[in-house]
């Protein structure tokens, strides 16, 4: 790790400690915290206040991150484009919708879109740590402006046929699958590590902010103009974030610090022999690099685990069951302005949970915590087809962002603070692929199951199996042993 006091902490000890009993003995120096290393004059400067001002820092940790320029640009840009991105999943639904009432048809779309955007998310990985972050999401946003265009412009001249449709948003799919993996690469190369949970919670705030603000105002007006315009307003969004990306400057790495990451974590095309320092890995054997790093590491394998559970639990709810929930309640004309509402609630609460997990820096055993928080939600989303009226079901909604919100800040920070900065862009991937894997599956299972069975069956079938996946990771040794 680039960016370490050489005494540390108590929560650096901490953090050691979780390292040597979840990740075993054999590879304690590849975990960030264990590497003290100096981090260069030039690195993270706007992050080093003066002496006299620390007391100060200590007293406003929740806004540090934010005196980091580069980080402040970051932050502008993806708000920008998540919230151009709020109207794109509030058109395309009904966009099919219309074409088309086969619940299939629209698992589909969506499903597709989900498969290229995980098989891709691997790939996004590799090339993250081998370009740079900075690199691949800009070269994402930049394929993504392109396709998204060209979607708008089919929209406006003539109704898609279904293939173009599924077509366009799997290549959205494969060029998001590149982009997330860098995105979560990014935030701790630009923050050094005490700020980090305060950095994951305004990144949770701004892309709850945007799904707050983003689906009511996209319901709204695409409600009373044509659905078109959502993907206009969507392809100006990732203009935006390709700007502010090519504005940022990322802080010059050390090449000793490098160089010492490097020697103690990488392999030699999995051999277990280390790889010779400077000397670019081949794209395979980097991806079974981060595989043996996953599978030598107890805690993000179960995280990996419990991810996909929970993401096939609730992907196709929220994607194919509550679009279809209020197509019955309220027709396909009103249906995005009551979605719209549905989503905006849920990025409400997630936003009041999202600040909740930034101010509240000093909670320990963050895994725990994140696991057990999220009980409530089991009865919340089993309940959604039982409450009458759109405000009651996004009051409900807003109930489930709140404790997502502080659930994903917490998981996220723990996440960051094991794994080595240079390998920072596989293991995200790796670990975004329990949810990639689980989400389409997810739609494809629920919209099967919406022709077969009441749509009520599904949202208490999604709760049950988010219960299943907390009572599993609730009873693992390793989140117990976590810091």
């Amino acid at each position: 790790m680039l960016h370490e006091d050489t005494s540390a902490t108590p929560a650096q000890g901490d953090q050691n400690d979780l390292h040597a009993q979840t990740a075993g003995a054999a590879i304690p120096t590849t975990t960030r915290p264990s590497l003290s290393l100096v981090p260069a004059a030039d690195e993270y400067v706007e992050a080093q206040p003066p002496q006299s001002e620390q007391p100060k820092k200590r007293r406003l940790a929740f806004f540090a991150p934010m005196r980091i320029g580069n980080f402040r640009l970051l932050i502008g840009g993806q708000t920008i484009s998540r919230l151009g991105d709020q109207f794109y999943f509030i058109a395309i639904p009904w966009l099919v919708l219309r074409a088309t009432s086969n619940p299939i048809a629209l698992s589909l779309v969506l499903g597709f879109a989900s498969i290229t955007l995980g098989l891709f998310t691997l790939i996004g990985g590799v090339l993250a740590d081998r370009y740079g972050p900075r690199t691949l999401m800009l070269g994402s946003d930049i394929a993504r402006f392109i396709i998204m265009a060209a979607l708008a412009a089919l929209a406006i001249l003539t109704t898609p046929p279904l293939w173009a449709i599924t077509a366009l948003s799997a290549l959205l799919g494969v060029a998001g699958g590149l982009f997330y993996p860098a995105s979560g690469a990014m935030t701790p190369n630009l923050v050094p590590t005490e700020d980090l949970q305060a950095a994951n919670s305004f990144e949770q705030l701004t892309f709850q902010s945007s799904n707050f603000v983003g689906p009511g105002i996209a319901g709204v007006i695409l409600s009373i103009t044509r659905l078109a315009f959502g993907f206009v307003v969507d392809t100006v969004s990732f203009l935006a974030s390709v700007i502010t990306l090519f504005l940022i400057r990322m802080p010059a790495r050390s090449q000793a610090a490098a160089t010492t990451v490097s020697a103690t974590t990488a392999t030699a095309a999995g051999d277990g022999q280390p790889a010779q320092p400077g000397k670019k890995q081949g794209g395979l054997a980097a991806f079974g690099e981060a595989l043996g790093f996953l599978r030598s590491n107890p805690f993000l394998l179960t995280l990996f685990g419990l991810s996909f559970i929970g993401n096939f639990a609730v992907g196709g709810l929220f994607e194919v069951a509550l679009p279809l929930l209020f197509k019955q309640r309220v027709g396909v004309v009103a249906g995005p302005q009551a979605l719209g509402l549905a989503i905006g609630g849920f990025g409400l609460g997630s936003i009041i949970g999202a600040v909740i997990a930034g101010v509240a820096s000093k909670i320990h055993h963050k895994s725990l915590v994140a696991l057990a928080i999220l009980l409530p939600t089991i009865v919340m989303m089993a309940a959604i087809p039982f409450i009458g009226g759109t405000l009651s079901v996004a009051g409900l909604m807003a109930g489930i962002g709140v404790f997502l919100g502080i659930s994903n800040v917490l998981i996220i920070t723990v996440m960051q603070t094991l794994i080595p900065l240079d390998m920072m862009g596989r293991m995200m991937s790796l670990m975004m692929l329990g949810s990639l894997i689980g989400s389409p599956l997810s739609i494809f299972a629920y919209g099967a199951a919406a022709t077969v069975v009441a749509l009520p069956l599904l949202f208490i079938a999604g709760g049950a199996l988010m219960g299943v996946a907390l009572l599993i990771g609730l009873t693992q040794k390793t989140m117990w042993q976590a810091a």
